[in-house]
């Protein structure tokens, strides 16, 4: 990046320019020589691919069925798990994500037509489908979820689905099947693809997490503006050094308010297929006065992309921090390390952040190091989870 000559002055530099932005735009120029080091300068913005649906229960041959009672077995995706922020994230651009049961059918009437029918108060109606002709078929039904019932599920609950299979308005079988309803809140970091027998990144789905609508930031934002930090927020409509201006206003607002760093992450474990990690929603990170990394960084990308600015999300093993370009079209990536809200000023945080920054540029791609740049994944139909007033902190 290339810092524009100064104008002749004989006034001495104001102390936020000293001590923050020329610190910034040297930081920055740092940067963007070990970047270039790192990739070709014409590399595109690095962000993890959207993940595979989940993997269907295998299907067995169809063959002619000999007589006998019609049988109807009931399994659902992820070992009987099921994750409401993927099918809240990923549902509409990626509607296998809320295909999440199998139906295996055997010894269906061939003399009259049979429908199944799947009850769930996670529904927003029953399902009622008419079924083919084949005496044999396995069925992956789209499903009537309730998403708004999704959306309020806070907590690991217990969920039936009952599948009733009728002819003549007869029931000739019923079969249940009790699966796990994860918190809204945990979100998937990895998937196990059993058909390579490899772990898949999707930490593309933290970016569900990331909420730029969310009401709470209109008033952050003016709560910024009338501490005279930034006249305004124009996002990329001013210089490399306004940039960096409303980020550091973002920052010390959070930090005037209490905000700070808490060490805790739980993983609820329930399915080997999946690997899981609770986090807080932007409105909670507030109310609790503490956030993770993870939770610091989904915030922080939310503020960001709220004023313009194009955010990402870096991952590696074990720990999370955000970055944002300095261009709308790419740029410098300037990183700083959520963590050291509320002990340490932004100008600090950020010179944490790119030198972790250029310790994960060489194994992006690699398993569990991603970047994942927020405006893609929304470009690739990866939608915020909708704030929930009703919901309880």
């Amino acid at each position: 990046m290339t810092v524009p000559p100064r104008r002749p002055t004989r006034r001495r530099l104001g102390v936020f320019t000293r001590y923050v932005v020329v610190p910034l735009l040297l930081l920055a120029i740092g940067t963007r020589i070990g970047m270039s080091l790192a990739r070709p300068k014409a590399a595109a913005p690095l962000v993890a691919a959207v993940p595979a649906g989940p993997e269907p229960s295998p299907e067995p041959e169809p063959t002619a069925a000999p007589s006998g009672p019609v049988t109807c077995d009931v399994t659902a995706s992820f070992q009987n798990n099921l994750y409401p922020s993927l099918m809240l994230s990923f549902g509409v651009a990626y509607p296998e994500y809320t295909r999440c049961l199998t139906l295996v059918l055997h010894h269906l009437p061939a003399d009259k037509p049979a429908h199944l029918r799947i009850d769930s108060s996670l529904f927003l109606q029953p399902l009622d489908l008419p079924l083919g002709p084949e005496a044999s078929q396995t069925v992956h039904p789209d499903l009537p979820w309730n998403f708004d019932a999704l959306r309020r599920s806070t907590q690991m609950q217990p969920q039936s689905f009952v599948a009733t299979v009728t002819a003549d308005g007869q029931a000739l079988t019923e079969s249940t099947v009790v699966c796990t309803v994860h918190s809204v809140n945990e979100a998937v970091s990895r998937i196990y693809l059993t058909a390579s027998n490899q772990w898949q990144d999707t930490s593309v789905c933290f970016a569900a997490f990331v909420n730029e609508d969310h009401p709470w930031i209109g008033s952050l934002l003016q709560e910024a503006i009338n501490t005279g930090s930034v006249r305004a927020f124009t996002g990329y409509q001013t210089s490399p050094n306004g940039v960096l201006q409303q980020v550091q206003a973002v920052w010390d607002t959070l930090a005037g308010r209490g905000l700070s760093y808490v060490n805790l992450a739980t993983d609820s474990g329930a399915s080997s297929l999946v690997s899981t990690q609770y986090v807080r929603f932007l409105d909670q990170s507030v109310h609790d006065h503490g956030a993770n990394c993870v939770d610091a960084t989904v915030l922080f990308a939310s503020v960001l992309r709220r004023i313009g600015l194009r955010p990402v999300l870096i991952f590696r093993p074990g720990h999370c921090f955000a970055g944002f370009y300095d261009a709308p079209a790419g740029g410098n990536l300037i990183a700083f390390e959520t963590t050291m809200l509320g002990h340490a000023s932004f100008a600090a945080a950020a010179v944490e952040g790119n030198r972790e920054l250029q310790t994960t540029l060489p194994y992006a791609g690699t398993d569990q190091y991603s970047i994942v740049d927020v405006a893609v994944c929304r470009q690739e139909g990866i939608s915020p989870i909708p704030y929930d007033p009703t919901v309880v902190n």
